[in-house]
């Protein structure tokens, strides 16, 4: 059975400029072709040179155009030879709506980057760990080292069963405006090492209510991480997958797919000041195979937990 990895980027049919730029960017086979070269691993532009056999100062033109549409992102990481630069594919999907819908044209979106040491509360295994760029943060194993301050620092936290809770304040926003609701994280499960068959039902919650449960296939370790720093050596838990969680008035979507029937409107987020998000996996899973959470300086996506709230003006 095939795996659903997808992040859709979806654009209502009233964004006339929005969509011009879309279309500009995919209208072309070259650009076409590096999107294709993306689908699997960050690549830097003579990389992508390299593949396509075209001019560096080519390719270079054709990802100004992909930034400028929003279907790539540049990030830099250190090389043997000093600062590179990476190119990563953003989405993959592009969903237009054709309905004329209010709710899309007013839309505002509320958002944040939530580092993955920021949490205010937590109960996990002896299992355990975190660590920084430059190394460890606390002894392996140690789950009272959860309380220190450095865990702001974390760029990887890694445990076998149990939760990280995050607080968010938020501004307040009237029930009858709020839209949808997007969590986002780079994650996988957690086995000794690394094993690419090791399967961990990780479930999401939001205001104590639990919107999905994603069963990671892996943790993955078969290769570098794009971000992961040298010293971090093979045979550990390198990269994991972005996952996006979205609850709008339909319901909760994984990755654009229906999950469940849980609709923003049983969040009670209108009448709190902050949105409680956790993380984590249940002692009792069919499958508890743990969780690696994933900082925006290691494994394979520049980014944090990131969370979304799109409201009407």
């Amino acid at each position: 059975m095939k795996q659903n990895y997808d992040k859709v980027l979806k654009v209502d049919i009233e964004k006339d400029k929005t969509l011009k730029v879309i279309a500009k960017a995919l209208n072309c086979k070259n650009r076409r072709d590096i999107l294709r070269l993306l689908s699997r691993n960050m690549m830097s532009v003579s990389e992508i040179s390299e593949q396509l056999h075209a001019p560096i100062s080519t390719i270079s033109e054709h990802i100004k155009i992909l930034i400028e549409a929003g279907l790539v992102s540049v990030a830099n990481k250190k090389n043997e030879r000093g600062q590179g630069k990476l190119i990563t594919r953003q989405y993959e999907k592009v969903l237009i709506s054709i309905a004329n819908s209010e709710s899309v044209v007013n839309l505002r979106s509320l958002s944040y980057n939530i580092p993955i040491g920021s949490y205010s509360d937590f109960s996990i295994n002896q299992y355990c760990g975190m660590v920084g760029t430059g190394g460890y943060i606390a002894p392996r194993d140690d789950k009272f080292s959860f309380y220190s301050p450095a865990r702001f620092a974390a760029q990887l936290i890694w445990f076998d069963y149990g939760y990280l809770e995050y607080k968010i304040p938020i501004k307040k926003i009237e029930a009858r405006k709020l839209a949808s609701i997007t969590l986002s994280a780079e994650l996988c499960s957690e086995a000794p090492g690394y094993d690419l068959n090791w399967k961990s039902d990780i479930y999401f919650e939001i205001n104590g209510k639990e919107v999905c449960l994603y069963t990671s296939p892996s943790d993955f370790g078969d290769r570098k991480g794009r971000f992961s720093p040298e010293w971090w050596h093979n045979g550990n838990t390198q990269y994991g997958l972005i996952k996006q969680i979205e609850v709008n008035k339909k319901g909760t979507f994984l990755d654009g797919n229906f999950v469940s029937p849980i609709t923003i409107n049983e969040l009670n987020i209108a009448n709190s000041p902050l949105v409680t998000i956790r993380i984590g996996v249940h002692e009792n899973s069919k499958h508890r195979g743990g969780i690696n959470i994933f900082g925006d300086k290691f494994g394979d996506y520049p980014q944090n937990i990131s969370l979304t709230i799109n409201y009407l003006e």
